[in-house]
């Protein structure tokens, strides 16, 4: 009889270890603002207003120097809809000239974000042919896929950070490129940030 007691509560602690550990992979310490319901980030529908700061930074990776580094201000709303998906738009102000645009992508429970620029973005051009005709390197890496800008990030319930990271070759001279002078040698980390804050 003894053992059977014990073999009970055996198992009742597996039990209610496991029922922890599934109800924890949603938890993530997130803050009291990030809602969680039923297995998602927060009700379809839900709109959530940021303002923060773009953060563009060209860095020559010979020599490790800082070629160009732009602070823009900026505001954003993301719109949750169904299976954690997410569409944003974001616009930037000050020296990055009030351009906006959306970004699809989606948010877990645990609040990793995850979002690509639209495609097209202008006059059916996509933000890569963008990047290279302001630029006029040639683009590439993990933060570059079809065409479009990837970005990832974690957003805590207050505030939201992304990132798209990609390397260009510049190695020729460029008229429009108002940013850092050209040709420089050897290839270029570049570094785009969204660093926002919940309104």
């Amino acid at each position: 009889m003894r053992n059977l007691k014990r073999i009970m509560f055996f198992i009742a602690g597996i039990c209610l270890l496991m029922a922890c550990s599934k109800s924890d992979q949603f938890g993530d310490n997130l803050s009291p603002e990030f809602a969680i319901k039923k297995g998602e980030v927060v009700n379809s529908g839900e709109v959530m207003t940021f303002e923060g700061k773009t953060i563009y930074k060209y860095v020559k990776v010979i020599g490790n120097e800082t070629l160009a580094e732009m602070f823009c201000p900026n505001e954003a709303t993301i719109t949750f809809l169904k299976g954690n998906k997410i569409e944003l738009y974001i616009t930037e102000n000050g020296d990055c000239g009030g351009r906006s645009f959306y970004a699809y992508g989606q948010m877990t429970p645990s609040g990793s974000v995850k979002f690509e620029y639209a495609v097209p973005v202008l006059f059916g051009m996509n933000i890569t042919d963008v990047i290279r005709g302001h630029l006029g390197c040639e683009i590439n890496g993990p933060g570059i896929s079809k065409n479009t800008l990837l970005f990832q990030g974690q957003f805590d319930g207050c505030k939201l950070v992304v990132v798209c990271h990609f390397i260009a070759k510049c190695d020729v001279y460029w008229f429009g490129n108002n940013i850092f002078d050209t040709p420089v040698e050897g290839p270029v980390q570049c570094t785009w940030t969204y660093d926002l804050d919940l309104k």
